[in-house]
């Protein structure tokens, strides 16, 4: 049991390994932001400009979706709702036609390998009785 534990303690980093990989990590910046050196000037310069060009980039796409994109969503909206408003017309229009004139219903459509386990088990779950047509 001993020689398990001492194998398992060599294997693991020492103390002084493990600190001066801290340190590595913990690499000191400071000399970036402060303004008396030429360094620091440079970083903090770029960074201003970065900022600069952010801000102006994200003005610049405030106003393309405000200006542009929410006229046309709106627009969209007006020419489907009107499309749809004609379409439920003819729908109901065309809702005394009699079960010859609907289209075949081919062997492939509406295969039910399993029941569904709601209603009576064989209209799926967005069936609209006014829209789908199911022959017995």
């Amino acid at each position: 049991m001993s020689s398990i534990l001492r194998t398992a303690h060599t294997v693991r980093p020492s103390v002084a390994t493990r600190v001066a990989a801290r340190n590595i990590s913990r690499r000191n910046y400071h000399h970036l932001y402060d303004e008396n050196t030429v360094i620091g000037k440079k970083f903090l310069d770029e960074q201003k400009a970065i900022h600069h060009h952010a801000a102006s980039t994200a003005g610049m796409w405030y106003k393309v979706s405000l200006y542009v994109a929410l006229p046309l969503v709106t627009v969209a909206l007006i020419r489907s709702f009107k499309q749809e408003t004609e379409h439920i017309s003819h729908v109901k229009h065309h809702a005394h036609e009699e079960p010859e004139d609907l289209p075949p219903e081919f062997p492939y459509q509406n295969i039910r390998r399993k029941d569904f386990f709601w209603g009576n088990g064989d209209k799926t779950l967005f069936w609209n009785d006014l829209t789908n047509v199911h022959r017995e």
